[in-house]
């Protein structure tokens, strides 16, 4: 009984750290690109270690501190109740279950393609989310190419960190799926 407390509590420190890891990387990626003249241009940095939750198995933890680090992120950043967290947090769950789904059923995605999958799906689905909810002008969908252009770049960067990173984040999420995709 001991033990399992132990380790209960063990995986929820590990969880917190990473938890805490994404939403910095996330905070300060945020704050240093929304200086650029596309203010809504962001490469993703913390979905490496989404990633890495995600070829570990760990899907749930990676949906679940996804979405916290889009609240955490909005509530340090002031932006909690706009349209720029709410478009954070529905692309993001969308992306980070389909990566899952794709890891789950083993549907022959490198890293670099479950990571270029995510973040396509997460630029397409904030898109479609301004176009329902913010920009009722169809040619807001005109966006999606240069988008999809910008999910390509970012999901190999983010794949290629992912598979640099793997032994960094190993001890905090286990498994040792992540060690045999490459």
């Amino acid at each position: 009984m001991r033990d399992t407390a132990a380790f209960g509590n063990r995986t929820l420190l590990h969880y917190a750290f990473l938890t805490a890891t994404v939403a910095c990387i996330y905070i300060a990626e945020n704050l240093v690109l929304r200086t650029l003249p596309v203010p809504f241009i962001r490469i993703g940095l913390s979905n490496v270690v989404i990633l890495s939750l995600i070829l570990s198995g760990k899907y749930l933890a990676a949906i679940l501190i996804n979405l916290i680090k889009s609240v955490i992120g909005g509530v340090v950043t002031f932006t909690l109740l706009t349209p720029s967290t709410w478009l954070s947090l529905g692309g993001g769950f969308f992306a980070v279950l389909l990566m899952s789904l794709l890891h789950y059923l083993h549907a022959g995605f490198s890293v670099y393609g479950i990571s270029i999958a995510g973040a396509v799906v997460h630029n397409a689905i904030q898109l479609i989310l301004v176009r329902i909810f913010l920009i009722s002008n169809p040619s807001v969908m005109f966006l999606l190419p240069a988008l999809t252009i910008i999910a390509l770049l970012s999901g190999l960067m983010v794949g290629h960190l992912t598979l640099l990173s793997k032994d960094v984040f190993s001890g905090f999420i286990g498994g040792t799926e992540h060690d045999k995709v490459s």
